[in-house]
């Protein structure tokens, strides 16, 4: 398998809301550069990055799981993977990732964002990029260094982009796509 991109956001944005062609336009450039995209495989940034990668000819993962009451991944996945719970959803989507590209989302995109800055200072990420894509990481990363609440050298190691241009090209700096 080629090497995989997770991304990460909210489940809510619907075709059309400018956070869905975001992801959208992610998934594209991600699979035309050669990348697997993973995701949760549901709805709103998972489904818009799944459909990019899709329509660009892509590999898309889809990592779920029952314990959101939901039936199958989105109708764009060409391989879905069934955890057993949100926890292996989670440890299964940083697990086969290379790289991560965050979109805004509400409380889970936050607990993986946390996550994955957790494993990054514990050492056990390797050096794997994590990209945050869009304005409000901007803001939102500099308070939390303002109060003391995330450390510099996570912060320092996390990428910020405007654009999904400028996402996949930070990720295609640092990690090959095969």
């Amino acid at each position: 398998m080629a090497t995989s991109v997770a991304v990460f956001g909210s489940s809510e944005p619907p075709p059309g809301d400018p956070l869905y062609e975001i992801a959208r336009r992610t998934g594209d450039l991600l699979a035309r550069a050669g990348y697997v995209v993973v995701n949760g495989g549901y709805s709103g940034v998972m489904e818009a990055a799944s459909r990019g990668a899709r329509e660009a000819g892509g590999e898309v993962v889809g990592v779920t799981t029952k314990d959101f009451g939901r039936g199958p991944g989105n109708r764009f996945l060409t391989r879905e993977i069934a955890a057993e719970n949100l926890y292996d959803r989670t440890r299964t989507l940083m697990e086969i990732s290379s790289a991560y590209i965050i979109l805004p989302g509400k409380a889970g995109t936050l607990a993986e964002v946390a996550f994955l800055w957790a494993l990054h200072r514990a050492g056990l990420l390797g050096r794997k990029p994590i990209v945050l894509l869009g304005p409000f990481w901007g803001g939102f990363v500099e308070e939390l260094l303002r109060r003391n609440l995330l450390e510099a050298p996570q912060a320092t190691d996390t990428l910020r982009a405007d654009t999904p241009e400028e996402a996949v090209e930070l990720i295609r700096t640092q990690v090959s796509p095969r």
